[in-house]
């Protein structure tokens, strides 16, 4: 089983995964399966070979080569295991959080548990392995066989597995059994003792190992894993995971391998926060583009912001206060006069007041709507009222001439 340490988020190995118990029945799996097709090659093959083809221990080397390939891939390989929350995440939420959390997939409502031990909700399928103390990717069983978890990333491999090693039990027993037959005469030799052997090991594993590879081809014909068809989580209801038989089928030995939670090393992301009343620095495009679409052509350079409070602090404490600007003598004729003058009538300049500017002249005055605005109103109101009176009663003209005296 692949090794979890704390440093990559699993679990701390307990004082019950460094008990040698747990290594006996995959030791003797292991033992049981190399030494009897060993025996096999040995005694049995060589017989075979010469009465009737070399294709028998080709085919029979080629059943083991796979069977031990697999057997080694479910063993040593991480079945999905996620990774546990860090002990500084989420340490309110651990007694605050809801036992359960329904997700919809399909039209179903399905529920996450909260696991208390990895401290997150356990997706769709998961489970938590209490002999690997381990939440564990769709989680199936844990076989003590192989000394690990069955999940997501190594199911196809144990089911290939169950497959191949049926195949080759049941070649193994049918080539002994023929050598016994074109030996009957001769079961007292070593090499029918030894074949009767290796064919009782084999009738003894075959019961067991066709009925679990039988029961696994169901489980993957409908969309199931062990877990949930033990536990009768869709038994009466709709399997929101199953695609039809042939999918089922295709999804388990055909789809790309699932990703790897473990060991992923973390990346520590660097963020530099600047104060809001800074610009941030601008890179030579689009130094480029701003030139290009205000049509200014200027120092590239003088145009960067400061990068920092320090450096603007010294700049401003060593620059010098500009100087004052220059009067523009052409634009004011008055002015230039004025300042022509010498030193003694300098007192004279303070106490007259200068001369209205060219630009000033001919300005019209604006008087802020106060005692001239109300007087201007109201004449302006009686002359419009005069005005009126005059058209509606016109003067009247007479006609006869005076008097003569």
């Amino acid at each position: 089983m692949p090794s979890v340490n704390k440093s990559s988020g699993g679990a701390t190995p307990s004082s019950r995964s460094l008990k040698p118990s747990k290594y006996i029945p995959v030791s003797a799996a292991t033992t049981f399966l190399v030494g009897s097709t060993t025996l096999f090659f040995a005694f049995t093959c060589p017989w075979l070979t010469h009465e009737f083809s070399m294709a028998i221990p080709i085919y029979n080397g080629v059943v083991f080569l796979f069977v031990l390939a697999n057997f080694c891939m479910a063993t040593f390989m991480d079945p999905g295991i996620f990774p546990r929350a860090e002990e500084d995440e989420d340490k309110e939420d651990d007694f605050r959080a809801p036992l359960y959390k329904t997700v919809e997939i399909r039209g179903i409502q399905v529920r996450m548990k909260w696991c208390s031990t990895c401290r997150f909700y356990r997706p769709p399928r998961c489970s938590h392995c209490s002999v690997c103390d381990n939440c564990v990717e769709d989680f199936d069983h844990h076989c003590p066989w192989v000394n690990n978890c069955i999940g997501r990333r190594n199911y196809r491999y144990f089911f290939l597995f169950l497959l191949s090693l049926t195949t080759h039990i049941m070649g193994v027993f049918g080539f002994g059994l023929l050598f016994i037959l074109y030996h009957s005469q001769e079961l007292g030799g070593v090499h029918c003792a030894v074949t009767m052997a290796v064919m009782c090991v084999a009738g003894l594993f075959f019961i067991p190992v066709a009925g679990l590879t039988g029961f696994h081809i169901v489980l993957v014909a409908r969309g199931r894993t062990t877990n949930e068809q033990v536990t009768g989580k869709f038994r009466g209801g709709v399997n929101p995971f199953t695609n039809g038989c042939w999918k089922n089928v295709s999804h388990v030995l055909c789809s790309s391998q699932a990703p790897r939670y473990l060991g992923r090393p973390r990346q520590e992301q660097c963020v530099v926060v600047k104060p809001p009343f800074l610009r941030p620095d601008l890179t030579d495009a689009q130094l480029g583009g701003k030139v290009l679409d205000n049509g200014i052509q200027g120092d590239l350079h003088h145009s960067r912001s400061k990068g920092s409070l320090e450096v603007m602090e010294s700049q401003s404490a060593d620059a010098e206060p500009p100087p004052p600007p220059k009067p523009e003598l052409h634009r004011y004729p008055g002015l230039r006069a004025q300042i022509s003058l010498g030193p003694t009538e300098e007192s004279s300049l303070l106490n007259e007041t200068p001369p209205t500017p060219t630009m000033y002249k001919y300005r019209p005055t604006y008087s802020s709507p106060g005692k001239n605005h109300t007087a201007l109103t109201h004449s302006i109101s009686n002359k419009v009222t005069q005005h009126c009176t005059t058209l509606h009663n016109p003067p009247t003209h007479n006609t006869t001439p005076p008097a003569t005296r």
